[in-house]
């Protein structure tokens, strides 16, 4: 069914065109229906058409530069989409997909372009809009943010302020208390951990879009590596309160050793995060070593349709582990406690050693 004039006043995009123009524009309007799941829009396609929603909800989704789709945001009933591509003349910078069942409202592209040039109220409100959602729009494919909710980005995504630092300046110090989160905006930063002789050694590099920091915020202790810029380096920061409230709250999963043993008819995967001398004095059966240094690197190597079990010492160094792992879109969750608070069978190492703790099998 086509839309009325009076349909078309519900949305704020045409509050301003008078009766006359809102009837002449409601005869230009293509009804679609679409089914839960349908594709709207698909990223990097040439953009033909304006759409407004009549009834149900869509998601909007980008491309993140790991291959995840991040949701930008929802469009439901009296809101539209599409208009951003239309007034760069580029491809299209996101997809669209049916949530719901939908109605919609096509406006052909040499519609809206004349809407445009005719009606300067309408021009300004759609161009306020795009720059309102811009920085949003980046923010949501980096690493850190790309699997949050959208009502979650927006509710702190004024809190992150940002910063900038030379190239060969210290962001973190080893041994200091740990009380930010960084996200890096641009530039690229060295890892670098003191070995157990005291020798610096660096374990890893990070750039644009990565995170980090949250290891000493997970655990509450002090940073256990220093971070150098190698290049001019800027960075977004988030204070502790922020990064707990939707951070650690979205992307942490713990689990007690006896809801690992309630798991029944089915394999359970184990991730260890320790060091390798750690993992040979003794560690769960099967257990995959991948240590907390190298998860990064090893993100390729893992299964995003596999749920993990990550498990340290004491729960510190997994609950940091699942948290990146559950950020880049794996399924994790810490187990709380470690291996001291695990009751279950172990494989002992061969070399002459007191052990951990000394394990049973739970009945």
């Amino acid at each position: 069914m086509s839309a009325s004039y009076k349909d078309l006043k519900k949305y704020c995009y045409f509050s301003s065109l008078s009766d006359g123009a809102l009837e002449a524009l409601s005869k230009k309007l293509q009804p679609v229906q679409m089914r839960a799941g349908d594709d709207i829009i698909e990223e990097d396609k040439p953009a033909d058409a304006f759409f407004l929603v009549r009834t149900g909800e869509v998601e909007i989704l980008k491309k993140t530069k790991w291959g995840q789709k991040a949701k930008i945001n929802v469009v439901s009933e009296g809101d539209g989409f599409g208009e951003m591509a239309l007034l760069t003349c580029s491809p299209r910078c996101c997809s669209v997909r049916a949530k719901t069942d939908v109605n919609l409202l096509k406006l052909l592209k040499a519609d809206f372009d004349e809407i445009v040039g005719m009606d300067s109220a309408f021009s300004q409100m759609v161009e306020h809009k795009i720059r309102s959602y811009s920085q949003f729009n980046h923010m949501k494919t980096l690493q850190p943010f790309a699997l949050l909710e959208p009502k979650k980005m927006e509710a702190f995504i004024s809190k992150l302020v940002e910063k900038e630092y030379p190239a060969g300046a210290e962001v973190i110090k080893q041994g200091d208390r740990g009380y930010i989160y960084y996200i890096i905006k641009s530039g690229r930063v060295e890892v670098i951990k003191k070995n157990m002789g005291d020798i610096p050694e660096k374990v890893s590099e990070l750039e644009g879009g990565e995170g980090f920091g949250e290891e000493a915020l997970i655990s509450d202790l002090p940073r256990n590596a220093t971070v150098r810029t190698l290049t001019d380096t800027v960075v977004w920061t988030l204070a502790k309160p922020d990064f707990d409230d939707i951070m650690k709250e979205s992307f942490l999963e713990e689990v007690f050793p006896e809801d690992v043993f309630d798991i029944q008819n089915r394999e359970v995967s184990y991730l260890d995060v320790r060091m390798p001398i750690e993992y040979e004095e003794e560690h769960i059966p099967k257990a995959r070593l991948v240590p907390m240094d190298e998860l990064r690197k090893k993100y390729g190597t893992l299964n995003q349709d596999t749920e993990y079990y990550v498990y340290c010492q004491s729960g510190l160094r997994s609950a940091s582990a699942a948290f990146l792992l559950n950020s880049q879109g794996f399924k994790a969750k810490s187990i709380k406690g470690g291996l001291f608070a695990w009751t279950g069978p172990v494989d002992e190492g061969t070399r002459e050693t007191e052990g951990i703790h000394t394990p049973f099998k739970p009945t």
